[in-house]
């Protein structure tokens, strides 16, 4: 199944921050933190090929908490806009699933 529209806006910035970070991070040579950043985003490719809400969830629910817990959440900062419009596009998904 193709990604929504509404999802796939949100998750291809939140792909290309995520990129934009382990590169910087590889040139201040912090591996440790590159190996963060990608574990983050490293699913969401395969969520926007075949999309399921199954694979939504588990980036919200599993991933991306995993990834503010090994950070902590003051360099989580820089991904709040981004996480709050997904938030929002996963509430109105589930939503729309629960009202026919």
């Amino acid at each position: 199944m193709h990604c929504p529209a509404e999802i796939a806006e949100v998750i291809l910035p939140i792909l290309q921050n995520g990129l934009l970070r382990v590169r910087a991070l590889a040139w201040q040579g912090q591996a440790e933190l590159c190996v963060v950043e990608s574990d983050h985003i490293h699913n969401l490719p395969d969520l926007l090929a075949d999309y399921t809400p199954e694979k939504l969830h588990y980036y919200w629910n599993v991933e991306r908490p995993e990834y503010i817990r090994q950070v902590g959440v003051d360099q989580a900062l820089g991904w709040e806009e981004l996480w709050q419009q997904l938030g929002d596009r996963i509430d109105q998904e589930h939503t729309v699933a629960s009202h026919p």
